[in-house]
C-alpha cells in the first residue's frame, strides 16, 4: 500500500498528546491563515470570501491575535465591516400586523426570533462557513480516511494507535461511520477501548486520591487525568495546567 503525506503525519502525531487528528487540522488550519496572511490577503477572490463567510468564527479568529497580522487583520475586517454598514442603510422595524397569527404566537412565546427583525438577520447571516474551519473539514476528512485505510496490515498504524491517546470521541465517531470492514472495525475498536480503558483507570485513581484517606500519596501520571478527559471527550488541543 503506497504512503501519503497523511500517513507519515498521521504517524508523527500519533506518538503526541491528544487527538492526532485535532492537532493536524489545528495545525493546517494555522498553516492556512499564514497563507491567507502573508499572502492572499489582497487577493480580491479571497476577500470576497471572507466577506461572505462575515470573518471567522471565534476560535480562529483568536488564531489570529499574534504578532505581525494587524495589517491584514485590519484589511480583511474593513471589508466584512462595511458590508455590515451596507446592510444596515435602509433596515427597517418590520413588525408584523397586531391581529396576525405571527404576533400571537411572539407574545405567547418570547423565545421566539422576532418577525420584525428576521430580513435583517438573514441579511447579517453568514452565506459560507468560516474559511478556517472549511480549510480544516477538508483536511480532517483526508486524515480520517487516511487513519481508517492504513489502520491495518504491515507497517500500518494500528500498533502506534495502540500506544497513543487514540481519537477524541468526536473524531472517533467521524472515523466509525467511515468504516466498511469487519477487520478495521475490530482494530479500530479494540485500540480505542484500550486507550479509554487506560485514561478511565488513570480518572478513578486522580478521584481515589483526592480522598482525604489518601491524599499523602504522591501524584502521579494521573494528576493530570482530568485534562486528557476534557479533551478525550471533547476535542482539542492537549490543555495543560498545574492543578491537580
Amino acid at each position: 500500500m503506497s504512503r501519503t503525506a497523511s500517513y507519515y503525519d498521521l504517524r508523527d502525531a500519533l506518538a503526541l498528546p491528544g487527538c492526532p487528528v485535532c492537532r493536524l487540522t489545528a495545525r493546517d488550519a494555522g498553516r492556512y491563515l499564514d497563507g491567507l496572511l502573508w499572502e492572499h490577503v489582497t487577493d480580491p477572490g479571497v476577500r470576497a470570501k471572507v466577506r461572505r463567510a462575515q470573518g471567522f468564527c471565534r476560535d480562529h479568529a483568536r488564531v489570529l491575535d499574534r504578532a505581525g497580522a494587524s495589517l491584514g487583520v485590519a484589511i480583511l475586517m474593513q471589508d466584512v465591516l462595511r458590508g455590515a454598514l451596507e446592510t444596515l442603510e435602509g433596515a427597517r422595524f418590520q413588525a408584523p400586523p397586531a391581529l396576525s397569527r405571527r404576533r400571537a404566537q411572539e407574545t405567547l412565546d418570547p423565545g421566539q426570533p422576532s418577525a420584525a427583525t428576521a430580513e435583517l438577520v438573514a441579511r447579517l447571516t453568514p452565506e459560507d462557513p468560516c474559511p478556517a474551519c472549511a480549510r480544516a473539514g477538508e483536511m480532517e476528512a483526508g486524515y480520517l480516511d487516511t487513519l481508517v485505510e492504513q489502520l491495518p496490515g504491515e507497517e500500518g498504524l494500528l500498533d502506534a494507535y495502540r500506544g497513543s491517546a487514540g481519537l477524541c470521541l468526536p473524531h472517533f465517531r467521524m472515523a466509525l461511520a467511515r468504516v466498511r470492514e469487519p477487520a478495521v472495525f475490530e482494530a479500530l475498536v479494540s485500540a480505542q477501548r484500550g486507550v479509554w480503558e487506560r485514561l478511565e483507570a488513570g480518572l478513578r485513581e486522580q478521584i481515589r486520591k483526592n480522598d482525604h484517606r489518601f491524599r499523602d500519596e504522591p501524584w502521579g501520571d494521573e494528576s493530570d487525568a482530568w485534562l486528557r478527559g476534557l479533551t478525550a471527550v471533547s476535542g482539542g488541543a492537549p490543555l495543560e495546567s498545574g492543578i491537580s
